[in-house]
């Protein structure tokens, strides 16, 4: 599997399946899910309030849930649970999600995945922390997924992201989005 580092906005990054850092509801109203919801349709948060419906209840810390991706490039967008109803996170759980997003992609045919910084926003992950843990889960998972692109949208922090990923995987490339985040709808919160 092929790890590399994208810089920008999650619905910039061109990948097969593209994954949300969301809450137990899969609102969409902030941060990875609402440049989903804003890119994709509203599609695609119709889906989530039918996969919660029919869950009649939260849906727990970890668990991932698949969508179409509307209007994106994409294939499908996994929806990955990164933090429970009081709002936190941990590695445990972030492991989970990626571990997930995996089995969820490949189930689909997917042979590249973009995940963005589990947990990093709302839930208060530390960045070097979110980053460890998914690196850790991606280098102790078997898939078939041949690239797995990690999306950083904080610019300042391509520096440490690209050192941490190349510490556990070599050199990786790195591409910038050409376009600059929008302020509006939670950017700077990785999660909801």
């Amino acid at each position: 599997m092929r790890v590399s580092l994208f810089i920008g906005d999650l619905a910039d990054a061109v990948a097969d399946a593209v994954c949300t850092s969301t809450n137990p509801r899969l609102s969409l109203m902030m941060g990875t899910g609402a440049s989903i919801r804003g890119r994709g349709g509203y599609e695609i948060l119709r889906e989530c309030e039918a996969i919660v419906a029919r869950a009649d209840a939260q849906l727990p810390a970890g668990s991932v849930h698949v969508t179409t991706a509307g209007t994106l490039p994409a294939k499908i967008v996994v929806h990955c649970v990164a933090s429970g109803s009081d709002h936190r996170s941990s590695e445990d759980i972030i492991r989970q999600c990626v571990t997930g997003a995996l089995e969820a992609a490949a189930a689909a045919g997917c042979a590249s995945v973009a995940i963005p910084l589990f947990g990093a926003g709302h839930a208060r992950i530390p960045f070097s922390r979110s980053l460890g843990a998914i690196l850790g889960a991606l280098r102790s998972t078997s898939t078939p997924v041949q690239e797995v692109m990690i999306v950083v949208q904080d610019r300042e922090r391509e520096e440490e992201a690209r050192r941490m990923m190349e510490k556990e995987f070599g050199r990786v490339a790195v591409t910038r989005s050409d376009v600059e985040p929008e302020s509006a709808g939670g950017w700077f919160d990785e999660d909801d």
